[in-house]
This record gives structure tokens, C-alpha cells and sequence, in this order.
């Protein structure tokens, strides 16, 4: 009878074991980070290089806040992130951004003058995109 009791204590605690590997998310938490991007302009044939913010989710790359003078609306195809942090990501109109995370949003936000956006998205909560525009507000959100 003892056996048995050890027997399932010790199988237990090896599922709990397990399972609390098996949900330690790998890559960096979900938020806004400081990242660098490289990419050849469409209309100009030129590479360009911008430090923006990016969103990341479930390690994941969703979404590129780039300055106002480069208008690309076309949502970003969510890409897995690399340990290194340096990977391709592809909008849905065809443009390819080389990218290099940097670290945190914090570490570029003053240095890029960038607040996040002021819009409210479908289900009322703030837009959790950043934008320069002198209006607090990102492209969706009617900023220019």
C-alpha cells in the first residue's frame, strides 16, 4: 500500500515537472521593444535604416511602429524571433524588413521622440502602436 502511495507521488510530481517546462515560453516576454530595420525602398531602389518599435506576441513579431515619413500600412505577416533577434519580416503588400532587436521600447522611445498612439482600437482599448506625429497618433489612427 505504501509502495503504491510513493509510486504515485513520484509520478506526480514528474507530470508537474513536466508541465512547468513544457509552459516556460522561449524569446522574449510579450510587449514593445527597441529594434532596428533595413529595407529597399520600392519607389526608389535605396536601402533605408530606421530604429523603430516593435510589438512582439507569443514570441512572435506583430507589428512595426515606423515614423511617419515611411508609410507602409500593410499589416506585418506574423514571424517567430530568432534567439539572436535578427530575422526577415514580410508585410502583407510584399515589402521585406531586415530587423535587429535591440532591447526594451524604453532604450529608444525619448532617443526616436516617439509616444505611444492616442487612437482607441475596436474594442476601446488604446492602440498599442507608437508614433512621432505631433497629434499623438499613429497612421490607423488618422496621424500624419
Amino acid at each position: 500500500m505504501k509502495s503504491t502511495f510513493y509510486i504515485n507521488t513520484i509520478y506526480l510530481i514528474n507530470v508537474l515537472v513536466l508541465l512547468s517546462f513544457a509552459s516556460c515560453k522561449k524569446g522574449p516576454p510579450d510587449g514593445n521593444y527597441c529594434a532596428k530595420v533595413q529595407y529597399k525602398s520600392k519607389a526608389t531602389g535605396k536601402m533605408a535604416t530606421y530604429t523603430i518599435i516593435t510589438e512582439v506576441k507569443d514570441n512572435k513579431l506583430t507589428d512595426i511602429s515606423f515614423p511617419e515619413e515611411h508609410y507602409d500600412s500593410s499589416d506585418v505577416i506574423p514571424v517567430n524571433i530568432p534567439s539572436d533577434g535578427k530575422f526577415s519580416a514580410v508585410t502583407r503588400s510584399g515589402q521585406v524588413y531586415k530587423i535587429a532587436m535591440q532591447g526594451p521600447a524604453e532604450k529608444c522611445l525619448k532617443a526616436l521622440n516617439m509616444v505611444q498612439c492616442k487612437g482607441l482600437s475596436k474594442d476601446g482599448k488604446r492602440c498599442k502602436r507608437y508614433t512621432a506625429g505631433k497629434n499623438g497618433l499613429c497612421w490607423q489612427h488618422g496621424g500624419k
